[in-house]
């Protein structure tokens, strides 16, 4: 019987003559490369969405929270009914 354990033999993790600067290189490659069209067609889209909200906040902001619905005369407005409506997906 044997005193300790030994793991059964595996095949190599990083094939060929590899340092850790190498391995590094590889990893970090796709990330400081340069950006493909389809990166920045969904930029653009997350940046447009961006705009949108801050020119929301803005609106808001200056207008009032009329905006949700707030000044009608049901308090059933924006807020509670999003805060009812994720509670009841959750």
């Amino acid at each position: 019987m044997a005193s300790h354990y030994e793991a059964p033999i595996r095949k190599p993790l990083v094939l060929g003559d590899k340092g850790y600067h190498d391995v590094s290189v590889d990893i970090a490659a796709p990330v400081e490369g340069r950006a493909n069209r389809q990166w920045w067609i969904v930029f653009s889209i997350a940046l447009a969405a961006l705009l949108w909200g801050v020119g929301a906040i803005i609106y808001t902001i200056s207008t009032g929270i009329g905006t949700w619905g707030l000044n009608k005369t049901v308090n059933w407005a924006w807020d509670i009914t999003n805060f009812v409506w994720w509670v009841g997906i959750g």
